[in-house]
């Protein structure tokens, strides 16, 4: 057992020792915590042969069950919170990566540097501009990819190619001889199965059996007047909608601004230049 007593005091308390570093020691147990230095020494062992700590007359701090002394004046600073910066991909940073501070007004915040081809879109998680800084951060510069115009053209003309297919595939209503309306969606499928009824409509086949994509339906027969009508509209329809596309495509492909690519849209005018004769033909035929 290890003792500890107090100049000009008889009380003796049992503690446990630790030397933290060359100036520090750290004493834990039930005792007073005093600024006078002190003596230790242990049971059994004559007192006049104490080890002396009578220059540890500095707290240094308080720990749990006890307290750190020092002999140097020296007292525990809590570290400041240490700040972190790094960069994601697409770019760098410049500047000083770590950092302490207590304060987000106290930082000197790195600069982003982009890539080619990046942008710098801010900060992950943002950085406030005041405030204490309570713990370790860390944020990360934030950089996302800019396609150029060519990846941007492209990106469109697939974007344009889906929605094509989206409206040729949603198909179209076609009035028949008996004044009904029916509506014929327009599959790949479809369009295949149209091009074989036309050489029964052509072989004059009265009534034609038409399958649909809707598993859940039933095969219609139809007459071959109204068959005939059938392929005639629905072929149209995707010669109009694929004539448009291979102009619009064309047209987007010219553009030379990324706010002119951004701004088309299926369905668009496609302006006069752009437009090949069969498609000027079909808008002529619409018109009139």
């Amino acid at each position: 057992m290890i003792n500890l007593r107090y100049p000009g005091e008889e009380i003796a308390y049992g503690v446990a020792f630790e030397s933290v570093s060359d100036n520090v020691v750290q004493i834990t147990g039930h005792f007073p915590v005093k600024e006078k230095g002190f003596i230790l020494f242990r049971d059994g062992v004559e007192d006049d042969d104490p080890w002396d700590y009578m220059d540890y007359t500095t707290v240094y701090r308080e720990v749990e069950g006890g307290a750190q002394f020092s002999n140097d004046c020296s007292v525990y600073i809590e570290p400041l919170p240490v700040v972190t910066f790094t960069a994601g991909a697409g770019g760098s940073i410049e500047g000083m990566e770590t950092q302490e501070a207590d304060g987000y007004g106290k930082l000197d915040v790195p600069i982003p540097v982009p890539e080619e081809n990046y942008e710098f879109v801010g900060w992950v998680p943002e950085i406030p501009d005041t405030g204490a800084i309570e713990s370790n951060k860390t944020f990360a510069a934030n950089f996302i990819y800019v396609p150029t115009l060519e990846e941007m053209k492209e990106t469109k003309v697939a974007e344009m190619n889906a929605a094509q297919q989206e409206v040729i595939t949603a198909g179209i209503d076609v009035t028949l001889t008996d004044g009904t309306v029916d509506h014929f969606d327009l599959t790949d499928r479809d369009q295949m199965r149209l091009m074989g009824l036309q050489k029964q409509v052509e072989a004059g086949e009265e009534m034609i059996s038409w399958h649909t994509s809707d598993e859940d339906e039933h095969c219609k027969f139809y007459k071959n007047a109204d068959m005939a009508l059938i392929a005639e509209k629905a072929m149209a329809y995707v010669t109009w909608h694929v004539t448009y596309f291979r102009d619009l495509r064309i047209y987007i492909r010219s553009l030379e601004t990324r706010e002119e690519v951004a701004a088309a849209t299926y369905g668009m005018d496609i302006p006069a230049e752009y437009q090949s004769g069969p498609l000027k033909a079909m808008l002529a035929m619409m018109e009139g």
